[in-house]
């Protein structure tokens, strides 16, 4: 094959790999959108209320906190257009028991009730819930076992946080950008 004809060939490969890639239906979900808003712009302009109360606040606080961080990641806060409610639950079930009845493992499970808002007229937008699950070991020492449950349970903050944060880029990507 000559030089000549290898550039046709792969002139018409990378003209069709092109058009596939076009066709293909899927856009960086930072990209601008026709309104030339990007998604993450309206994330950093969303303002996270407090989360959790009682046994929950320590990890609503981690919640929170994970959660302003993702939203203005690379742009910082903006004017808040947004409000966020992020309702959780936590509960616990046994994963792995002995023959003695001994439960030596457990799952934890964080969901979280998710409801964004037009910061102006408090009007709901956007209403989701999501769910992240965490595992811990029961030992002896019960100083040990507590560590062991409140590190999975700050785990299980992390990975909400991350859903949570997919789940409005994924929504405002839809939207046209906020």
């Amino acid at each position: 094959m000559t030089g000549l004809a290898r550039r046709a060939v792969l002139a018409v490969l990378g003209g069709g790999l092109a058009a596939l890639q076009q066709g293909c239906g899927f856009a960086p979900l930072h990209a601008g959108t026709a309104g030339g808003r990007r998604p993450a712009d309206a994330l950093a302009a969303i303002r996270v209320a407090a989360i959790g109360s009682g046994g929950n606040r320590r990890i609503g606080q981690v919640l929170r906190n994970e959660l302003v961080d993702r939203l203005t990641a690379g742009v910082g806060p903006r004017p808040a257009r947004y409000d966020l409610e992020v309702g959780i639950g936590r509960s616990s079930a046994a994963l792995q028991v002995q023959t003695t009845s001994t439960v030596t493992r457990y799952n934890l499970v964080l969901t979280a009730k998710v409801v964004l808002r037009d910061a102006a007229t408090l009007e709901p937008l956007y209403r989701e819930t999501a769910r992240s699950t965490a595992s811990y070991d029961v030992v002896e020492s019960e100083y040990a076992t507590l560590a062991a449950s409140r590190n999975a349970a700050e785990e299980a903050a992390r990975d909400l946080s991350h859903a949570i944060a997919d789940l409005l880029s994924l929504y405002f990507a839809g939207s046209g950008g906020g």
